[in-house]
């Protein structure tokens, strides 16, 4: 997906680093610190909410619905 535009160093830091945490019932606040390679990969993704502070359940669950980083 990422053809080497990314190295898999940043990758692994990413998937370290994303975090977020339920606030509400439906709500989530993102707490990610490096937004360097949020920002990587956010472009090479074109998920425009990555970086977003606030998230809801369904743009959370979007996310890993829609991320799969292998090739099949």
């Amino acid at each position: 997906m990422f053809k080497n535009e990314i190295h898999s160093y940043d990758l692994i830091h990413f998937m370290r680093d994303f975090r977020v945490v339920k606030v509400e019932k439906d709500s989530y606040i993102n707490i990610s610190r490096n937004q360097a390679v949020n920002e990587k990969v956010k472009k090479l993704t074109g998920l425009t909410t990555l970086d977003a502070l606030y998230l809801s359940q369904k743009e959370v669950e979007s996310f890993f619905q829609n991320c799969m980083l292998l090739e099949s």
